[in-house]
C-alpha cells in the first residue's frame, strides 16, 4: 500500500525535478540519474526506463531540447537542455508546487497523527469517536 503511494507521489514530482535541475545546465541522462539521486538523497533512483519517457514528454511539449554530442573513443551523448518555454513553466511549476503543498501540509496538519496498530490491538471505533465529540 504505500508503495503506491510512493510510486503516485514520484510521478507527480519527476518533471518537475528534471526541469528544475535543467535550468542548471545541460546534461545528459545518466549524468540526470546519478544528480537527481544524490540531491534527493536517494528518494529518486530513476531507472532509465522511467527517465526517458519523462525527457521525452518534456521535449514534446516543448520544455526541453536535446542535443547530441560525439565524443572521442565514446558512444555520442544526448544532452538535454531547458528552453525558454521550459523557463517559463518552470517558474509556473514551482509557484503550484509550493501552492499545493502548502494547502496540502494544512489539511495533513490538522488530520489525526494515526500511528498502525499493534498486533492484537484494536482499531478505534469512528462512531464511538464521533458519539464522544458531538454528544
Amino acid at each position: 500500500m504505500a508503495g503506491d503511494w510512493t510510486r503516485e507521489l514520484k510521478k507527480g514530482s519527476i518533471q518537475l525535478c528534471l526541469l528544475a535541475m535543467l535550468a542548471e545546465g545541460r546534461m545528459y541522462g545518466f549524468q540526470i540519474i546519478k544528480e537527481l539521486r544524490t540531491r534527493s538523497e536517494g528518494y529518486y533512483d530513476l531507472a532509465e526506463g522511467t527517465l526517458y519517457p519523462a525527457l521525452h514528454r518534456l521535449q514534446k511539449r516543448g520544455l526541453l531540447a536535446s542535443e547530441r554530442v560525439i565524443q572521442e573513443d565514446r558512444p555520442p551523448r544526448k544532452y538535454y537542455t531547458l528552453t525558454a518555454e521550459g523557463r517559463k513553466a518552470l517558474v509556473h511549476a514551482r509557484q503550484e508546487w509550493k501552492r499545493m503543498t502548502t494547502a496540502c501540509n494544512h489539511v495533513l496538519d490538522l488530520a489525526p497523527d494515526l500511528a498502525p496498530s499493534q498486533e492484537g490491538e484494536a482499531e478505534p471505533d469512528p462512531e464511538e469517536g464521533e458519539a464522544q465529540t458531538h454528544g
